[in-house]
C-alpha cells in the first residue's frame, strides 16, 4: 500500500473515527467496502419500478456530452437529498462479489428499487457498482476475473440484476488491479461487454488517477469500458489531499493509457482530510468553508475542495475529459447556496 496513508487512493470507501467527524456526530462514509447490518434506513424513497413487476422501463432522454456522476452509498443518505436535476448518472454502492463469480446486492434491496424509479422519472441513469476499497482486499477480483467459469457467472449474475432491477449498467469498482492482473482485467470487462452491450447497457470503472493502483487496466480494455470514474483524490496528506494539479496529473496520465478524453469523468472529494468530515458539516460549523479549501476546527486543521476548487475542477474536466464525479453525494449539504452539486451545476450552465 502506498507509504503516505494507509489506504491511498481507496480512502473514500474506508471510514476513519476522527475526532472531528465524531465531535459533529457525522461519519463522512459508511462501512469500509459496503452495507453494515439493515441499511433500510439508508437510502428512502418512494417506490419507483417494482423488480417483481410493477411499471415497465423508462425511457430516458440522451445524457449529455459533459456528464455528472455521483456515488451514492447504501448506508447513507436518502433519496430526497439528491438533486437530480443536476445529475446524470448515479453510482449505487457496493454490491460485494465473490471469487466465484456470485455478486450480493446491498440488504435490503428495497432502497435500489426506490432510487431506480425516482431517478428514472428525473431522466437520471442508474448503475450498479461492484466492489470497493473493502480493506484493500481485492482477492475475489483476483480469482474471479482469472476463472472463465466464474467470469461468465459475474457476468450473468449483474445481467440478471440489470434485467431485474431495470438498471441502466454496472460501475466495477476494484481497487486495485496490478501488472499481473491486466489479461484477466481485460477478459472480465469483455465477458461483461457480451452481456451488457447489446442491451445498451454501460460498462464503468473506477480507476486511480496515477499508475499506482491502475496497472492492470490497460489499453485493451478501452472498447469495454463507456467510462473512467477517476478517484482523484487522497493523492497525499494534508493539503495535498485533493489539489488543483493532482486533477490535471490523472486527466493526462488517463489520456497517456490511450482512454480517450470523452471517456474520463474526474472525480472529485465531498469530504476532508484527515478526519473523513463530510463537506456539509464543515459548511455548517463555518459557512465561510464553503470557499476555501481548509478551515481550522476544534480537532484540527482539515484540508477539503471548496466551491471554487471544485468549479475550477469542473472547467479543467470541461476542456480535458468528459465529465466530473463526486464521492460522494450523501456528503453534499442541502443549502444550494453551498451545495457542491449546485456549484457544479452552475460552472457547467454558466453564459460564456
Amino acid at each position: 500500500m502506498h507509504s503516505f496513508q494507509l489506504s491511498a487512493f481507496g480512502w473514500r470507501f474506508a471510514c476513519a473515527a476522527g475526532a472531528f467527524a465524531a465531535l459533529l456526530g457525522s461519519g463522512a462514509c459508511g462501512p469500509i467496502g459496503g452495507v453494515s447490518g439493515d441499511a433500510s434506513a439508508a437510502v428512502a424513497g418512494s417506490a419507483g419500478t417494482s423488480a417483481s413487476g410493477g411499471a415497465g422501463p423508462v425511457l430516458l432522454p440522451d445524457p449529455p456530452a459533459f456528464k455528472v456522476v455521483g456515488y451514492q452509498p447504501s448506508w447513507a443518505g436518502t433519496i430526497a437529498a439528491l438533486q437530480f436535476d443536476k445529475l446524470n448518472y448515479i453510482d449505487y454502492a457496493f454490491a460485494t462479489e465473490s471469487a466465484d463469480g456470485s455478486v450480493a446486492l446491498p440488504q435490503p434491496t428495497s432502497p435500489l428499487t426506490g432510487l431506480v424509479g425516482k431517478a428514472h422519472q428525473a431522466g437520471v441513469r442508474v448503475l450498479l457498482s461492484v466492489g470497493g476499497w473493502n480493506n484493500g482486499d481485492d482477492s475475489a477480483f483476483n480469482a474471479l476475473s482469472a476463472d472463465a467459469v466464474a467470469r461468465t457467472k459475474f457476468a450473468t449474475t449483474l445481467e440478471g440484476y440489470v434485467d431485474q432491477y431495470q438498471l441502466d449498467g454496472v460501475d466495477i469498482d476494484w481497487e486495485f488491479p496490478g501488472t499481473s492482473d491486466a489479461q484477466n482485467y481485460t477478459a472480465m470487462m469483455q465477458e461483461l461487454s457480451a452481456h451488457l452491450n447489446p442491451k445498451g447497457k454501460l460498462i464503468t470503472i473506477a480507476g486511480a488517477p496515477s499508475n499506482y493502483g491502475s496497472e492492470g487496466i490497460t489499453a485493451d480494455s478501452i472498447p469495454y469500458i463507456d467510462m473512467v470514474n477517476i478517484m482523484a483524490y487522497d493523492g497525499g496528506s494534508g493539503p495535498d489531499h485533493s489539489p488543483y494539479s493532482l486533477a490535471q496529473n490523472a486527466l493526462a496520465f488517463w489520456q497517456s493509457k490511450g482512454f480517450p478524453p470523452n471517456k474520463l469523468i474526474l472525480g472529485v472529494p465531498f469530504y476532508s482530510r484527515p478526519s473523513n468530515t463530510p463537506y456539509s458539516a464543515l459548511v455548517k460549523l463555518d459557512p465561510a468553508a464553503s470557499n476555501e479549501d481548509q478551515v481550522n476546527t476544534p480537532a484540527g486543521e482539515e484540508y477539503y475542495n471548496g466551491i471554487p476548487t471544485v468549479q475550477a475542477k469542473t472547467a479543467l474536466a470541461m476542456t480535458q475529459g468528459g465529465g466530473i464525479m463526486a464521492w460522494d453525494l450523501s456528503q453534499d449539504t442541502s443549502a444550494s447556496n453551498v451545495s457542491l452539486v449546485s456549484a457544479i451545476y452552475a460552472k457547467i450552465h454558466a453564459t460564456p
